[in-house]
């Protein structure tokens, strides 16, 4: 499969993610033309101040849990930083809607990469 056909598949599987539902939320950053997805246990990492908790710790790596600070710091207040809209199961075209999403935010599909976080991991809270 190619690049395209990839970033393509993932960015229709976060079109058709439920709008009510948030275990995954889908993203694309275009300072690092990067299409990105955080899970909501992610959050949990970090505190309210997007620094590492001290309770929590993860079998992320290191350059992973740095990009992923950096990311969940950014994505309220970087307008480089765009949402996938949330579109569920509907009859919707998701190719046509890929296709609008890349056009109307000048997403250039060649230039871009899917974040490759590692398949599994864990976070542990120490609740003392």
């Amino acid at each position: 499969m190619s690049t395209q056909e990839q970033i393509y598949n993932w960015l229709i599987t976060g079109l058709q993610q439920s709008p009510v539902k948030f275990s995954e939320v889908f993203y694309y950053d275009k300072r690092d033309k990067q299409f990105f997805s955080i899970l909501m246990t992610d959050y949990f990492l970090f505190d309210g101040n997007g620094e590492l908790a001290r309770d929590a710790s993860s079998t992320y790596s290191e350059a992973t849990l740095l990009l992923l600070t950096d990311r969940i710091r950014r994505i309220n207040i970087d307008p480089q930083i765009i949402a996938i809209p949330r579109l569920g199961d509907t009859d919707e075209d998701y190719l046509q809607q890929a296709d609008s999403f890349l056009n109307l935010n000048a997403i250039n599909v060649d230039e871009s990469t899917i974040w490759d976080v590692e398949e599994s991991g864990s976070i542990t809270f120490n609740l003392k």
